[in-house]
C-alpha cells in the first residue's frame, strides 16, 4: 500500500445519481456530461487493459453542492470484474479494495478522540503503546504524518513470504509491527524525514482502540460508516465473508519492483511468487488500520466529501488534520509550492496538478486493487476511480483514468 505522486473494453452504461433524496436535490448534470465520462472510462480501460493487466474499472464523480444537501454526482463503470468471461460486468454493486485511502478512517477518529478529550495528537507512545520503547517518543502526529522514522513492515522479506506461502494466515497488529520492531539483531534503518510507512497506521489503530476502550473496528464503524451513511463500505480486520468476497472484483497482483528493503539492484522481487495471481480471497488481515477497507467508488467519493467539506471534526481538528509536510524534507509547509509541489497531510495527500490548480489527493494500492480519489480545489469536483490491478509502477496511468473524466465534466 503506497501512495502515488501525481506527476505534471466493454461499456455497460452509467447512472445518473444525486445524493440524498430526503434533502432539496439540485438538477442532475447534463446528460452529455454522463455520456463524455463513460467515453473516457471505455477509452481508458481499452487502452489500459493490456499494460496495466486490469479487467474493469469504476468511477464516481461528485459535483458542489448547491444547497443544504449534497450535490449531483455520475456514476460509470466499464468492463469485467475478472478475466473469466462468464465474470459479471463491474457495477453499482462491485466492491474494491480502498487500500491506503482509508488510512483516513484512522486520522479521522484519532481526531475525533482528540476533540472529545480522550488524547491528543501531540501524545507520545511511551503513554499509549509503552511495551515499544524504542518509539516512545514518538508522537500520534509524526505517525500520521510520516514523520516517525519507523520502518515499514510491508516492505519486509518475511511479509513478502507470507503473502506468497500463507495467503490465508491471519495476522494480529503486534505480529506486523513486530516485523520491524528493533531488537539489537539486524534491526531494519530508521528513516529519516518524510518516509512513508504502513507501520505508523497501525500503531495509530492500537492507540486509538486504547484511547476509547473499544476494538478498532468497532471504532469505523460507530464514528466512520454509521454516522456518514457509507452503507457500501466494511471494514474487517481479518478475512472479508463470502458473501463480500463474492462482490469484489478478482483483484490481479502484476508488479515486478523490488520491495523497499531490497538492494536498489536487485535481480529479483521478493514478490515474484505473487506475480498473475488472484488476490481477491486472499486475508487482508496483513493491512488492517493501514488500508484494509473495501467499498464502492461511490461511498469513497461520499466519504472523501464529508473529509474535505469539514463535516467529519471540528474546525480545530481540521486545521490539524490538514496540516502539511513537505513530501520532499518531512518539515512543515504552509501550503504546496513550486519548490514544495507535494505535501502530505494525515493521511491526506496534496500536489500541483497543472493546468487544474492544487488538488487533494490519494491512491491507495493493496496488492491487486488501486482506488484514487483527487479533489480539485478550485472546482470543487471530486473525481474517484478505482481498478482491479497493482501493475508495474512505469505502467501505473490511473492518474490518466481522472483527467479524462475531469476533463469531460469540467466548467
Amino acid at each position: 500500500m503506497r501512495t502515488r505522486v501525481l506527476l505534471p473494453g466493454l461499456a455497460i452504461g452509467v447512472l445518473l445519481a444525486v445524493a440524498g433524496a430526503h434533502a432539496e436535490a439540485p438538477s442532475g448534470p447534463p446528460s452529455g456530461q454522463a455520456a463524455r465520462v463513460q467515453a473516457a472510462l471505455d477509452g481508458w480501460l481499452a487502452e489500459r487493459t493490456a499494460p496495466e493487466e486490469v479487467t474493469g474499472i469504476a468511477a464516481y464523480v461528485s459535483f458542489p453542492s448547491m444547497g443544504p444537501g449534497p450535490g449531483p454526482g455520475i456514476e460509470a463503470f466499464a468492463g469485467r470484474t475478472g478475466r473469466d468471461p462468464g465474470d459479471p460486468p463491474v457495477s453499482r454493486d462491485t466492491l474494491f479494495a480502498m487500500g491506503s485511502t482509508s488510512k483516513s478512517f484512522a486520522a479521522a477518529i484519532l481526531l475525533k478522540l482528540e476533540a472529545a478529550g480522550l488524547l491528543s495528537i501531540e501524545d507520545r507512545l511511551e503513554r499509549w503503546l509503552p511495551q515499544y520503547p524504542a518509539w516512545g517518543d514518538v508522537s500520534i502526529h509524526r505517525l500520521l504524518d510520516m514523520t516517525s522514522g519507523i520502518p515499514n513492515y510491508s516492505e519486509t522479506k518475511e511479509m513478502s513470504r507470507i503473502w506468497a506461502e500463507e495467503p490465508d494466515r491471519e495476522m494480529t497488529e503486534e505480529e506486523l509491527i513486530a516485523l520491524v520492531y528493533p531488537t539489537g539483531r539486524d534491526d531494519l534503518p530508521a528513516t529519516t524525514g518524510w518516509s512513508y510507512s504502513n507501520t505508523n497506521y497501525i500503531l495509530a489503530g492500537l492507540i486509538a482502540a486504547k484511547a476509547a476502550g473499544k476494538p478498532y473496528p468497532d471504532l469505523v464503524r460507530e464514528m466512520i460508516l454509521e454516522p456518514h451513511g457509507l452503507h457500501e463500505t466494511f471494514y474487517d480486520p481479518a478475512t472479508y465473508p463470502p458473501d463480500l468476497v463474492a462482490r469484489m472484483a478478482h483483484g490481479y497482483f502484476a508488479n515486478p519492483a523490488c520491495a523497499g528493503f531490497q538492494p536498489p539492484d536487485c535481480a529479483e522481487s521478493w514478490n515474484a511468487p505473487l506475480l498473475g495471481h488472484d488476490v481477491r480471497g486472499a486475508s487482508t488481515s496483513w493491512a488492517q488500520a493501514a488500508g484494509g477497507a473495501i467499498a464502492t467508488a461511490r461511498d469513497v467519493d461520499s466519504w472523501m466529501r464529508a473529509v474535505f467539506g469539514g463535516r467529519v471534526v471540528p474546525p480545530q481538528q481540521q486545521a490539524e488534520w490538514q496540516s502539511l509536510v513537505s513530501m520532499r524534507t518531512g518539515q512543515p509547509i504552509a501550503d504546496v509550492s513550486p519548490e514544495d509541489p507535494e505535501g502530505f497531510a494525515l493521511g491526506l495527500g496534496k500536489g500541483r496538478f497543472p493546468p487544474h490548480g492544487d488538488v487533494w489527493f490519494y491512491q491507495g494500492e493493496t496488492l491487486g486493487y488501486r482506488t484514487l480519489y483527487v479533489w480539485f480545489e478550485k472546482t470543487d469536483i471530486l473525481v474517484t476511480v478505482q481498478t482491479n490491478s497493482q501493475p508495474a509502477e512505469a505502467e501505473n496511468r490511473l492518474r490518466d483514468a481522472v483527467i479524462a473524466i475531469y476533463d469531460a465534466v469540467r466548467p
